[in-house]
């Protein structure tokens, strides 16, 4: 359960601590807490809140601990951030299912192309070799596939009414 809501945790620490180190730390300390305490987790309940909330209490902690730096967040901003968090992970997980959906809908070249870039680190020449296509040419089949994948989640959006 941690494992597939990893992602979400990490972004909701570094979208309320300003220090990556600090977010990072915070994140550990988070797990720890986590492991520690799931004989309280609920399981009819999401993991996910169930998780942001230990995450809360330890930023909270973390500010209290850091009350004597200059910059510190109040906890008006701490909750106004966190409310903000969860309106834009919501939007988020919908555009993401839109572009796992929209990927599906590509031809199998251009999913080639986009999974060799975006999966590794080579670069577009390194990428063009690798299917042994002119960098020129890969360049206009990227713009091609990320051209269809950006209307195509556009218009899942706008047919579910999301934006």
């Amino acid at each position: 359960m941690l494992a597939a809501s990893e992602r979400r945790l990490a972004g909701f620490v570094l979208a309320i601590v300003p220090n990556f180190a600090d977010a990072d730390e915070l994140l550990q300390e988070t797990k720890i807490r986590l492991w520690e305490q799931f004989e309280d987790y609920d399981p009819s309940k999401s993991f996910d809140a169930w998780a942001k909330s230990i995450a809360y209490f330890q930023v909270l902690t973390y500010r209290k601990k850091k009350g004597r730096e200059k910059v510190v967040f109040s906890t008006e901003l701490i909750n106004s951030l966190e409310a903000s968090y969860a309106n834009h992970e919501k939007e988020m997980e919908v555009r993401f299912e839109a572009l796992q959906e929209c990927l599906k809908l590509l031809s199998e070249k251009y999913q080639t192309l986009l999974g060799k870039l975006y999966s590794s680190s080579m670069s577009v020449a390194q990428v063009a070799k690798s299917l042994e296509m002119s960098a020129e040419g890969t360049r206009k089949a990227l713009y091609r596939s990320r051209k269809a994948l950006h209307s195509c989640i556009h218009r899942r959006l706008q047919s579910e009414d999301r934006i």
